[in-house]
């Protein structure tokens, strides 16, 4: 019975490590910032979006008010907007994206997302980089940006 326990506690053991490796999450002043990445690219011409979701435990709305990171020359915050033709086009937010009291903002492909311009570098698989997210209320919010390639990796994070 003894070496059955131990492999299962092993096993245990090793899946718990493995999703914590894979999730990496932050918090400050009641939001949660859940796992930021961004896809590769294959040149640093190209801009890049990264993506992640934020929590706002709080009883207040709080906004993401800015992004910065030294992988870019520019940084900026976009919504992805469908026309009534089915055609795509992106908005840059001045005023910042709203993270109501009580739920989460999700930034993602097709919405919500924020936008690397003037890359020193293509951001490579397996890779990470800082970034500082400053919100309205909350203020900076340090974050490490994982680069995956969710095609090969089959699938995206789910929510927690």
């Amino acid at each position: 019975m003894k070496p059955i326990r131990s492999s299962f506690a092993a096993a245990l053991a090793l899946t718990f490590s493995s999703l914590a490796a894979f999730a990496h999450d932050y918090a400050k002043a009641g939001l949660n910032v859940e796992h930021p990445w961004a896809r590769p690219t294959f040149s640093a011409r190209v801009p890049a979006a990264v993506y992640f979701d934020v929590v706002n435990n709080n009883t207040e709305d709080d906004r993401l008010i800015a992004v910065a990171t030294d992988r870019a020359e520019h940084v900026e915050l976009h919504l992805t907007e469908m026309s009534a033709d089915s055609v795509a086009s992106m908005k840059m937010l001045k005023d910042g994206i709203a993270v109501p009291a009580g739920e989460w903002t999700s930034m993602e492909t097709g919405a919500y997302h924020v936008m690397l311009i003037g890359m020193d570098a293509p951001l490579k698989a397996g890779e990470a980089f800082s970034a500082t997210l400053t919100f309205e209320k909350a203020g900076d919010m340090e974050v490490i940006v994982k680069i995956e390639d969710r095609e090969k990796e089959g699938g995206a994070h789910a929510h927690h």
